[in-house]
């Protein structure tokens, strides 16, 4: 099992016991080249707004793909999003080697991929490859540690809100691989997830018809069409009358765009200091 593994390494090394660890120099040479690939790309102008169907969108909604082939406006992003892209590159760069000092039998890692899809070229770089099976390494907050990665694949793929299973399933079509799963750290607490992909033959199929679905659209400059409705809200069970967006709403980069009315508002119906916000919409 990989992720005991994973755990019984960060132990000896949290506890100094590095004469049961095995760390090569060059494994820290090569991570740290690959975190400055990414500061470089972080921190730079490398042709951000330059739009394309890759890898890491092609399973979004098609909605948010088409925004953004469209070249609609973004919403503003808050002023730590950098920093939290550049920890998630830094977790990336050394799960890589906590996997090699784990013993993973690592048969590939950061190969540059191509799929084609409906006559386009899908390209992108797969995270790392073991037992011939692809994995894709995953930060996250405390949040989506507890209620997302752990719940287990069925709940998971329930709540994708990023793609994130037709981006592994594409990684491994376009090696001729098998999906293995993700490996997710939690930003704060500097947890570790392993989450194996235990999709059916059937369901691999329904993606991959899925990321075919909006290539065509995409390309074809389908007519645009929101792919979610607004929400009932409710507090303690009980209808309010008022209506908000769906939670795949809230996490998109066009939410300005699609839904310039709406309000990001404490919840009426609570009495906390601090009560919890949401996007809600005026009443018609």
């Amino acid at each position: 099992m990989l992720e005991p593994k994973i755990q019984m390494v960060l132990d000896r090394l949290s506890n100094q016991e590095f004469d049961l660890v095995r760390v090569e120099p060059d494994w820290i040479e090569e991570a740290g080249e690959q975190f400055k690939a990414a500061l470089r790309n972080q921190l730079t102008d490398t042709g951000k707004n330059d739009f394309r169907l890759r890898m890491s969108n092609v399973g979004r909604p098609l909605c948010q793909l088409q925004m953004a082939a469209q070249g609609a406006k973004e919403s503003r992003k808050p002023y730590n999003f950098i920093m939290r892209m550049m920890i998630g590159d830094a977790a990336e760069a050394i799960m890589g080697i906590i996997l090699k000092a784990a013993g993973a039998n690592i048969t590939g890692a950061n190969d540059q991929v191509e799929l084609d899809v409906a006559g386009v070229k899908i390209r992108g770089t797969d995270d790392v490859e073991i037992d011939n099976e692809v994995y894709d390494i995953k930060s996250c907050s405390p949040w989506a540690f507890d209620h997302k990665w752990s719940s287990g694949y069925e709940h998971f793929k329930n709540s994708d809100d990023f793609g994130y299973v037709s981006q592994l399933f594409g990684y491994a079509a376009a090696k001729g691989k098998k999906p293995g799963g993700w490996i997710t750290v939690c930003k704060s607490s500097g947890r570790v997830k392993v989450l194996t992909c235990d999709a059916s033959p059937a369901e691999e199929i329904a993606v991959k018809r899925n990321i075919a679905a909006n290539v065509q659209a995409v390309n074809s400059n389908q007519p645009f069409k929101r792919c979610f409705e607004p929400v009932e809200d409710s507090w303690r069970r009980k209808l309010t009358g008022h209506k908000r967006l769906c939670k795949t709403c809230e996490f998109c980069s066009y939410l300005g765009t699609c839904w310039p009315e709406a309000e990001f508002l404490p919840h009426p119906k609570s009495e906390a200091a601090n009560p919890p916000r949401y996007w809600f919409l005026p009443k018609t």
